[in-house]
Protein backbone atom coordinates (compact mmCIF):
# COMPACT_ATOMS: atom_id res chain seq x y z
CA UNK A 1 0.00 0.00 0.00
CA UNK A 2 1.50 3.34 -1.08
CA UNK A 3 1.30 6.67 0.75
CA UNK A 4 -1.64 7.87 -1.33
CA UNK A 5 -3.67 4.77 -0.50
CA UNK A 6 -2.84 5.15 3.18
CA UNK A 7 -3.96 8.78 3.20
CA UNK A 8 -7.21 7.93 1.40
CA UNK A 9 -7.90 5.14 3.89
CA UNK A 10 -7.15 7.48 6.81
CA UNK A 11 -9.62 10.04 5.45
CA UNK A 12 -12.25 7.33 5.07
CA UNK A 13 -11.69 6.21 8.67
CA UNK A 14 -12.06 9.80 9.93
CA UNK A 15 -15.27 10.24 7.91
CA UNK A 16 -16.67 6.98 9.25
CA UNK A 17 -15.73 8.01 12.80
CA UNK A 18 -17.88 11.10 12.37
CA UNK A 19 -20.74 8.94 11.03
CA UNK A 20 -20.34 6.69 14.07
CA UNK A 21 -20.33 9.68 16.45
CA UNK A 22 -23.42 11.31 14.93
CA UNK A 23 -25.35 8.02 14.70
CA UNK A 24 -24.62 7.25 18.34
CA UNK A 25 -25.69 10.75 19.40
CA UNK A 26 -28.96 10.40 17.46
CA UNK A 27 -29.78 7.19 19.29
CA UNK A 28 -28.80 8.67 22.65
CA UNK A 29 -30.93 11.77 22.13
CA UNK A 30 -34.00 9.64 21.32
CA UNK A 31 -33.71 6.64 23.63
CA UNK A 32 -31.14 7.31 26.37
CA UNK A 33 -32.65 6.77 29.85
CA UNK A 34 -29.69 8.47 31.51
CA UNK A 35 -30.01 12.02 32.82
CA UNK A 36 -26.76 13.86 31.94
CA UNK A 37 -27.43 16.26 34.83
CA UNK A 38 -26.17 13.49 37.08
CA UNK A 39 -22.63 14.16 35.83
CA UNK A 40 -20.21 16.83 36.93
CA UNK A 41 -19.41 19.71 34.53
CA UNK A 42 -15.99 18.14 33.88
CA UNK A 43 -17.58 14.80 32.98
CA UNK A 44 -20.11 16.47 30.70
CA UNK A 45 -17.28 18.26 28.86
CA UNK A 46 -15.23 15.06 28.62
CA UNK A 47 -18.07 12.79 27.44
CA UNK A 48 -18.20 13.99 23.76
CA UNK A 49 -14.41 13.79 23.48
CA UNK A 50 -14.31 10.25 24.82
CA UNK A 51 -17.23 9.26 22.60
CA UNK A 52 -15.16 10.39 19.61
CA UNK A 53 -12.30 8.24 20.90
CA UNK A 54 -14.68 5.29 21.18
CA UNK A 55 -15.94 5.98 17.66
CA UNK A 56 -12.39 6.01 16.31
CA UNK A 57 -11.46 2.75 18.08
CA UNK A 58 -14.58 0.96 16.87
CA UNK A 59 -14.25 2.35 13.34
CA UNK A 60 -10.65 1.15 13.06
CA UNK A 61 -11.56 -2.38 14.17
CA UNK A 62 -14.69 -2.57 12.00
CA UNK A 63 -12.75 -1.17 9.02
CA UNK A 64 -10.24 -3.99 9.44
CA UNK A 65 -13.10 -6.50 9.66
CA UNK A 66 -14.79 -5.15 6.51
CA UNK A 67 -11.64 -4.92 4.39
CA UNK A 68 -10.52 -8.45 5.30
CA UNK A 69 -13.91 -10.08 4.81
CA UNK A 70 -14.69 -12.51 2.01
CA UNK A 71 -18.20 -11.07 1.98
CA UNK A 72 -19.36 -7.94 0.20
CA UNK A 73 -22.55 -6.00 -0.43
CA UNK A 74 -25.68 -6.46 1.66
CA UNK A 75 -24.44 -9.71 3.21
CA UNK A 76 -21.43 -7.92 4.65
CA UNK A 77 -23.65 -5.08 5.88
CA UNK A 78 -25.89 -7.55 7.73
CA UNK A 79 -22.93 -9.39 9.29
CA UNK A 80 -21.30 -6.16 10.49
CA UNK A 81 -24.61 -4.95 11.93
CA UNK A 82 -25.11 -8.29 13.73
CA UNK A 83 -21.62 -8.20 15.23
CA UNK A 84 -21.77 -4.50 16.16
CA UNK A 85 -25.14 -4.71 17.90
CA UNK A 86 -24.46 -8.04 19.57
CA UNK A 87 -21.01 -7.12 20.87
CA UNK A 88 -21.56 -3.48 21.77
CA UNK A 89 -25.12 -3.56 23.05
CA UNK A 90 -26.97 -6.82 23.56
CA UNK A 91 -24.41 -8.80 25.57
CA UNK A 92 -23.68 -5.81 27.83
CA UNK A 93 -27.26 -4.68 28.50
CA UNK A 94 -28.50 -8.17 29.35
CA UNK A 95 -25.74 -8.43 31.95
CA UNK A 96 -26.33 -4.90 33.28
CA UNK A 97 -30.06 -5.55 33.62
CA UNK A 98 -29.41 -8.74 35.57
CA UNK A 99 -26.68 -7.51 37.91
CA UNK A 100 -27.39 -3.78 38.38
CA UNK A 101 -30.43 -2.99 40.51
CA UNK A 102 -30.41 0.58 39.17
CA UNK A 103 -31.14 -0.73 35.65
CA UNK A 104 -34.89 -1.32 35.41
CA UNK A 105 -36.58 -3.27 32.61
CA UNK A 106 -37.72 -0.01 31.01
CA UNK A 107 -34.21 1.42 31.21
CA UNK A 108 -32.75 -1.77 29.73
CA UNK A 109 -35.17 -1.57 26.81
CA UNK A 110 -34.18 2.03 26.10
CA UNK A 111 -30.51 1.09 26.29
CA UNK A 112 -31.13 -1.74 23.82
CA UNK A 113 -32.78 0.74 21.44
CA UNK A 114 -30.13 3.43 21.93
CA UNK A 115 -27.67 1.96 19.42
CA UNK A 116 -30.26 0.95 16.80
CA UNK A 117 -29.62 4.11 14.68
CA UNK A 118 -25.88 3.38 14.85
CA UNK A 119 -26.42 -0.24 13.75
CA UNK A 120 -28.76 0.75 10.92
CA UNK A 121 -26.59 3.59 9.59
CA UNK A 122 -22.93 2.76 10.19
CA UNK A 123 -22.54 -0.74 8.59
CA UNK A 124 -24.03 0.11 5.15
CA UNK A 125 -22.20 3.45 5.01
CA UNK A 126 -18.91 1.79 6.01
CA UNK A 127 -19.27 -0.99 3.42
CA UNK A 128 -19.97 1.57 0.69
CA UNK A 129 -17.22 4.01 1.70
CA UNK A 130 -14.64 1.23 1.99
CA UNK A 131 -15.46 -0.07 -1.49
CA UNK A 132 -16.91 -3.42 -0.45
CA UNK A 133 -20.30 -3.03 -2.09
CA UNK A 134 -19.15 -5.42 -4.84
CA UNK A 135 -16.72 -8.32 -5.07
CA UNK A 136 -13.17 -7.02 -5.37
CA UNK A 137 -10.88 -9.98 -6.06
CA UNK A 138 -10.77 -13.70 -6.66
CA UNK A 139 -9.47 -14.29 -3.13
CA UNK A 140 -13.08 -13.97 -2.02
CA UNK A 141 -13.80 -17.22 -3.88
CA UNK A 142 -10.86 -19.37 -2.71
CA UNK A 143 -11.76 -22.58 -0.80
CA UNK A 144 -12.89 -21.78 2.73
CA UNK A 145 -12.28 -24.43 5.38
CA UNK A 146 -12.95 -22.18 8.37
CA UNK A 147 -15.48 -23.61 10.87
CA UNK A 148 -15.79 -26.80 8.78
CA UNK A 149 -15.89 -29.85 11.07
CA UNK A 150 -18.20 -32.70 12.07
CA UNK A 151 -21.36 -31.52 13.84
CA UNK A 152 -20.58 -33.49 16.98
CA UNK A 153 -17.15 -31.90 17.29
CA UNK A 154 -18.60 -28.43 16.74
CA UNK A 155 -21.25 -28.93 19.44
CA UNK A 156 -18.69 -30.32 21.89
CA UNK A 157 -16.36 -27.37 21.32
CA UNK A 158 -19.15 -24.80 21.70
CA UNK A 159 -20.31 -26.40 24.96
CA UNK A 160 -16.75 -26.55 26.29
CA UNK A 161 -16.12 -22.92 25.35
CA UNK A 162 -19.40 -21.66 26.83
CA UNK A 163 -19.52 -23.72 30.01
CA UNK A 164 -15.84 -24.06 30.92
CA UNK A 165 -13.67 -21.45 29.20
CA UNK A 166 -16.04 -18.48 29.34
CA UNK A 167 -17.11 -19.23 32.90
CA UNK A 168 -13.51 -19.46 34.09
CA UNK A 169 -12.57 -16.17 32.40
CA UNK A 170 -15.75 -14.33 33.44
CA UNK A 171 -15.80 -15.30 37.09
CA UNK A 172 -12.01 -15.33 37.42
CA UNK A 173 -11.56 -11.81 36.03
CA UNK A 174 -14.51 -10.60 38.11
CA UNK A 175 -12.98 -11.86 41.34
CA UNK A 176 -9.27 -11.28 40.75
CA UNK A 177 -9.58 -7.90 38.97
CA UNK A 178 -12.91 -6.19 39.64
CA UNK A 179 -13.22 -7.33 43.25
CA UNK A 180 -9.85 -5.77 44.08
CA UNK A 181 -11.59 -2.35 43.97
CA UNK A 182 -13.34 -1.50 47.30
CA UNK A 183 -15.43 1.17 45.54
CA UNK A 184 -16.80 -1.46 43.15
CA UNK A 185 -17.74 -3.75 46.05
CA UNK A 186 -19.52 -0.86 47.76
CA UNK A 187 -21.27 0.10 44.51
CA UNK A 188 -22.79 -3.38 44.16
CA UNK A 189 -23.42 -3.73 47.89
CA UNK A 190 -21.31 -6.85 48.24
CA UNK A 191 -18.07 -7.97 49.86
CA UNK A 192 -15.13 -10.26 49.21
CA UNK A 193 -15.85 -13.65 50.82
CA UNK A 194 -12.13 -14.38 51.00
CA UNK A 195 -11.41 -16.65 48.05
CA UNK A 196 -12.49 -17.38 44.48
CA UNK A 197 -14.14 -20.68 45.39
CA UNK A 198 -15.93 -19.05 48.31
CA UNK A 199 -17.26 -16.40 45.92
CA UNK A 200 -18.62 -19.10 43.61
CA UNK A 201 -20.22 -20.76 46.64
CA UNK A 202 -21.95 -17.53 47.63
CA UNK A 203 -23.26 -17.09 44.10
CA UNK A 204 -24.51 -20.67 43.92
CA UNK A 205 -26.31 -20.38 47.26
CA UNK A 206 -27.93 -17.03 46.45
CA UNK A 207 -28.65 -17.29 42.71
CA UNK A 208 -27.72 -20.51 40.87
CA UNK A 209 -29.48 -19.30 37.70
CA UNK A 210 -26.71 -16.75 37.18
CA UNK A 211 -24.44 -19.61 36.07
CA UNK A 212 -26.99 -20.64 33.42
CA UNK A 213 -27.18 -17.03 32.28
CA UNK A 214 -23.42 -16.87 31.79
CA UNK A 215 -23.39 -20.23 29.96
CA UNK A 216 -25.93 -18.76 27.53
CA UNK A 217 -23.95 -15.55 27.17
CA UNK A 218 -20.88 -17.64 26.41
CA UNK A 219 -22.77 -19.37 23.59
CA UNK A 220 -23.92 -15.98 22.32
CA UNK A 221 -20.32 -14.77 22.21
CA UNK A 222 -19.39 -17.84 20.17
CA UNK A 223 -22.22 -17.06 17.74
CA UNK A 224 -20.90 -13.50 17.37
CA UNK A 225 -17.39 -14.76 16.67
CA UNK A 226 -18.55 -17.36 14.12
CA UNK A 227 -19.09 -15.02 11.12
CA UNK A 228 -15.70 -13.38 11.71
CA UNK A 229 -14.00 -16.78 11.85
CA UNK A 230 -15.87 -18.06 8.81
CA UNK A 231 -15.51 -15.06 6.51
CA UNK A 232 -12.20 -13.37 7.38
CA UNK A 233 -9.38 -13.83 4.87
CA UNK A 234 -5.74 -14.35 5.85
CA UNK A 235 -3.93 -16.34 8.50
CA UNK A 236 -5.64 -17.76 11.56
CA UNK A 237 -3.66 -15.48 13.89
CA UNK A 238 -5.10 -12.43 12.12
CA UNK A 239 -8.63 -13.71 12.61
CA UNK A 240 -7.86 -14.44 16.25
CA UNK A 241 -6.53 -10.94 16.82
CA UNK A 242 -9.52 -9.40 15.07
CA UNK A 243 -12.03 -11.33 17.21
CA UNK A 244 -10.03 -10.60 20.38
CA UNK A 245 -9.92 -6.84 19.71
CA UNK A 246 -13.59 -6.78 18.74
CA UNK A 247 -14.58 -8.49 21.98
CA UNK A 248 -12.11 -6.56 24.15
CA UNK A 249 -12.61 -3.03 22.81
CA UNK A 250 -15.79 -2.71 20.75
CA UNK A 251 -17.70 -4.20 23.66
CA UNK A 252 -15.89 -2.39 26.48
CA UNK A 253 -14.57 0.95 25.25
CA UNK A 254 -17.91 2.58 26.13
CA UNK A 255 -16.65 2.37 29.72
CA UNK A 256 -14.26 5.16 28.76
CA UNK A 257 -17.18 7.58 28.36
CA UNK A 258 -18.34 9.35 31.56
CA UNK A 259 -21.91 8.55 32.55
CA UNK A 260 -23.96 9.00 35.74
CA UNK A 261 -24.92 5.33 36.25
CA UNK A 262 -21.42 4.22 37.20
CA UNK A 263 -18.61 6.02 39.11
CA UNK A 264 -15.28 6.48 37.25
CA UNK A 265 -13.43 4.02 39.48
CA UNK A 266 -16.04 1.31 38.87
CA UNK A 267 -16.01 1.96 35.11
CA UNK A 268 -12.22 1.66 35.01
CA UNK A 269 -12.26 -1.61 36.97
CA UNK A 270 -14.88 -3.07 34.65
CA UNK A 271 -12.94 -1.92 31.59
CA UNK A 272 -9.73 -3.60 32.76
CA UNK A 273 -11.64 -6.72 33.88
CA UNK A 274 -13.66 -7.24 30.72
CA UNK A 275 -11.15 -6.01 28.13
CA UNK A 276 -8.45 -8.39 29.40
CA UNK A 277 -10.69 -11.44 29.81
CA UNK A 278 -12.55 -10.85 26.54
CA UNK A 279 -9.26 -10.56 24.65
CA UNK A 280 -8.22 -14.01 25.86
CA UNK A 281 -11.78 -15.27 25.25
CA UNK A 282 -11.69 -14.17 21.61
CA UNK A 283 -8.37 -15.91 21.02
CA UNK A 284 -9.67 -19.11 22.65
CA UNK A 285 -12.77 -19.22 20.44
CA UNK A 286 -10.78 -18.85 17.22
CA UNK A 287 -8.19 -21.39 18.37
CA UNK A 288 -10.81 -24.08 18.96
CA UNK A 289 -13.25 -23.31 16.15
CA UNK A 290 -11.18 -22.22 13.14
CA UNK A 291 -10.81 -25.80 11.87
CA UNK A 292 -11.46 -29.46 12.58
CA UNK A 293 -9.11 -31.16 15.05
CA UNK A 294 -8.54 -34.88 14.67
CA UNK A 295 -6.96 -35.47 18.08
CA UNK A 296 -5.93 -33.75 21.30
CA UNK A 297 -2.39 -33.54 19.92
CA UNK A 298 -3.70 -31.95 16.74
CA UNK A 299 -5.35 -29.28 18.88
CA UNK A 300 -1.89 -27.90 19.67
CA UNK A 301 -0.48 -28.34 16.16
CA UNK A 302 -0.31 -25.34 13.85
CA UNK A 303 1.23 -27.19 10.92
CA UNK A 304 -2.08 -28.27 9.45
CA UNK A 305 -3.42 -24.70 9.46
CA UNK A 306 -0.47 -23.58 7.39
CA UNK A 307 -0.98 -26.51 5.02
CA UNK A 308 -4.63 -25.49 4.53
CA UNK A 309 -3.56 -21.96 3.60
CA UNK A 310 -1.13 -23.35 1.03
CA UNK A 311 -3.85 -25.53 -0.51
CA UNK A 312 -6.18 -22.54 -0.76
CA UNK A 313 -3.52 -20.41 -2.46
CA UNK A 314 -2.59 -23.25 -4.82
CA UNK A 315 -6.22 -23.83 -5.76
CA UNK A 316 -6.66 -20.15 -6.51
CA UNK A 317 -3.50 -20.05 -8.65
CA UNK A 318 -4.47 -23.15 -10.65
CA UNK A 319 -7.73 -21.51 -11.78
CA UNK A 320 -5.96 -18.51 -13.34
Amino acid sequence: MNIKSILILALKVLALTIVFFISFLVGSSIFSPVDPLGMTPEEMNMAPIMLLVVGLIDTLILTWLILRSRLYGWRLMVVVAFILYGVKTFTSIVEAWYFMTSVTSEMALRLLLQTVPLVLIFPPVAVLVLGKAKKQDEADETPNTRLVMPTGQLVLKVVFLSVVVYSALFWGAGYYIAFRNPELLAYYGTSDPGSFLAQLGVLWASDPFVFVLEFLRGALWVALAAPIIRWTKGRTWETGLLVALTFALVQNDIHLVPQPLMPPSVRLSHFIETASSNFIWGLAIVWLLHREHTSFRDLFSFGRAKETDVVAVSSSASTK
